[in-house]
């Protein structure tokens, strides 16, 4: 195997590359052809495949099993990725394998940046090594999806017009897998076997809002939806708060009835919508609620701006405050427990992180989100004494700065230093914590300074007897044991000073009685969410 004798000099931390990638798919409206984004992504080197250091994408040959590796750096220079715009052709496109695993690459590449930049951190994965996406794979549309513990997303194909045409040529798609994969390496407790119905139920709401605000970023997809909502843009005309409402869910509704097969909205908001026991229209809800927020501030800085502004300047304003809501929510999932999330939870978490990096949200946004929720049920997030550290007055710190951002057994020392938090943490005595993470983050404020900060999460899980869960914790069960767990996440400052803390208690009668309720309740929430407890296939009936 021959090597190059030496790497370029001039490739630096940081460097983005533009890559071109269909904006939503491959089928255009009204005949025209599909549209074309151009996303930046970091630069670095590629095998054929196309394979990088965290990404590999496989194409398939249509008729066969055979992989046929693909290069898209220049000849002799890996790192030099060479952008190709798509045929305007259906048929061609389709057939375009060099294109596909662009695309596909390119999505996936920009997914993961987005995380990584807005939170400030490498994103692992669940094994650790590289995310597979099998872009042109042997199984059906309703079992495209990310595969548990195997980094492997497949993509099938649909038939539209009489075509087959792989689902990975669907922005939306690639970004709603990907999320998936990254959600399950930064929180895996979010989607294991333990996990209930709701975590599952967030998982694909936080993955379908990465899916569409990340498409909805395009200033030109949302001119076109501006316009067809509009019935056809006339110089004079005002776009009015129906028509952004409109072109908002249409879009949101035609990414999915042009790419998966299920409708993520409802009208109406349906009545005890959190015990619904399918996790994807329980999500639906929240993301229905987010899509509205992200309406209200759109007309809010329309408002500002005045009259006379160009279909194109509102366009734009509709991208940049969908943008500025993704960038929210995902800063939010670093303030959120490792166990038993709830959508009070992802609340408070987006509105501490958000008070973090703009204190004084001149524009309103944390109460957009915050009415929204409150509408379909999810109660406010009191701002006092969000971060939670006022509960623990008077903490100790026999502990090193340096092993904090690097050694779980600092943060486990520190935990134990401090018996305060010990008991509001509720842990179990003899049992010990069964994961301890670590992970140091920067971010950069909206006045430019960097914010450093270090994030600990820790999870541990306690198997209990019939009698000792009964005795201990009231729990009424036939079956021989019970596994019940609990945990949190704990964020310290740069001087290494506890500044936020979540909690979800072990040892605590009252909330693991309400996660059981009885053996019933427990083999149904198994049953609702076995369909994506291993694999986050079946994008619906």
């Amino acid at each position: 195997m021959a090597f190059q004798k030496k790497a370029p000099g001039d490739i630096k931390a940081g460097q983005m590359v533009e890559v071109a990638v269909l904006a939503e798919g491959p089928i255009g409206t009204g005949g025209a052809g599909p549209l074309i984004a151009r996303l930046r992504i970091p630069v670095e080197r590629l095998r054929r495949g196309p394979t990088g250091h965290r990404l590999a994408v496989h194409i398939r040959k249509w008729r066969g099993t055979n992989v046929v590796p693909i290069t898209l750096t220049a000849p002799g220079d890996p790192w030099r990725l060479v952008s190709e715009d798509p045929p305007a052709d259906l048929r061609a496109l389709l057939d375009d394998s060099r294109f596909l695993a662009q695309h596909v690459y390119g999505v996936a590449s920009a997914t993961l940046d987005l995380f990584e930049s807005t939170l400030g951190r490498r994103m692992p994965w669940n094994p650790e090594g590289r995310l597979v996406l099998k872009a042109r794979d042997l199984v059906t549309a309703t079992d495209t999806g990310y595969e548990r513990d195997t980094n492997i997303i497949r993509f099938g194909s649909i038939d539209r017009m009489g075509y087959k045409v792989p689902t990975a040529l669907f922005r939306d798609i690639v970004a709603h897998e990907v999320t998936h994969a990254i959600l399950d390496g930064f929180r895996p407790a979010w989607g294991d076997a333990m996990a209930t119905t709701e975590q599952i139920a967030l998982h694909e709401a936080l993955a379908d809002l990465v899916a569409i605000l990340s498409v909805f970023s395009s200033r030109d997809v949302v001119y076109r939806q501006l316009e067809a909502a509009a019935g056809g843009f006339e110089a004079g005309q005002d776009v009015d708060e129906a028509i952004m409402m409109r072109s908002i869910f249409d879009f949101a509704r035609d990414l999915y009835a042009r790419g998966p097969l299920r409708e993520p909205f409802v009208g109406a908001v349906p009545d005890h919508w959190q015990e619904l026991p399918e996790p994807h229209k329980r999500g639906a809800v929240v993301v229905g609620a987010v899509l509205r927020a992200v309406h209200r501030l759109w007309v809010e800085r329309n408002r500002r701006f005045g009259e006379g502004q160009s279909l194109q300047q509102k366009a734009e304003s509709g991208s940049i405050v969908g943008t500025r809501v993704l960038r929210m929510l995902i800063r939010g999932l670093a303030y959120m427990p490792p166990v038993d999330v709830s959508w009070h939870d992802l609340l408070r978490g987006v509105m501490a992180s958000d008070l973090d990096m703009v204190p004084e949200d001149p524009r309103g946004y944390r109460e957009a989100i915050q009415a929204e929720f409150s509408g379909i049920g999810i109660h406010r997030v009191s701002l006092s004494n969000i971060s939670g550290v006022d509960n623990y007055q008077g903490l100790r710190y026999p502990i090193r700065l340096t092993a904090l951002g690097s050694d779980p057994q600092e943060v486990q020392r520190f935990v134990w230093e401090n018996p305060r938090l010990l008991d509001a943490a509720r842990l179990e005595r003899r049992t010990p914590l069964s994961s301890t993470r670590v992970r140091t983050s920067e971010r950069v404020t909206p006045d430019g300074f960097v914010v450093s900060e270090i994030g600990a999460s820790f999870i541990q899980t306690v198997r209990m007897s019939r009698k000792e869960a009964l005795v201990r914790l009231g729990l009424k069960t036939k079956r021989d044991y019970v596994d019940i767990r609990g945990g949190g996440v704990l964020r310290f400052d740069a001087g290494g000073r506890l500044v936020y803390a979540a909690l979800k208690p072990v040892m605590s009668r009252e909330r693991q009685g309400a996660l059981f309720v009885s053996d019933e309740q427990h083999a149904a929430e198994q049953e609702a969410s076995s369909g994506v407890q291993n694999k986050f296939h079946r994008t619906g009936e």
